[in-house]
């Protein structure tokens, strides 16, 4: 893993951690204004770090997709019983607006 995708993580459990502890009632601060000030803070954070950790974690493009599959190609190359796209071999082009279904 690289040191993003820790961050990241670390910040999705602590966010949920703060979520249930708004949830619960737990964090107060026992004035009106600061515990105000605290959800609306804490909802941001939580918009701003769940984007963060679904957009950096997930496959959202064509090359990020492409990636992931050479990635899993790789991992589980030595594998006797693997099966699966084989990314090291380019193969030929495919145009599909000449077959007729």
């Amino acid at each position: 893993m690289n040191k993003g995708t820790i961050i990241r993580t670390i910040l999705v459990v602590a966010t949920c951690f703060n979520t249930a502890l708004m949830a619960t009632d737990v964090a107060q601060f026992h004035n009106a204004k600061l515990d105000m000030i605290y959800k609306i803070l804490s909802v941001i954070a939580n918009f701003v770090i769940v984007f963060c950790a679904t957009y950096f974690n997930n496959d959202y493009t064509e090359e990020a997709c492409q990636g992931t599959g050479l990635t899993r190609h790789l991992k589980y190359l030595g594998q006797e019983d693997y099966v699966g796209e084989d990314y090291t071999v380019v193969g030929e082009e495919v145009d599909d607006e000449s077959e007729d279904l």
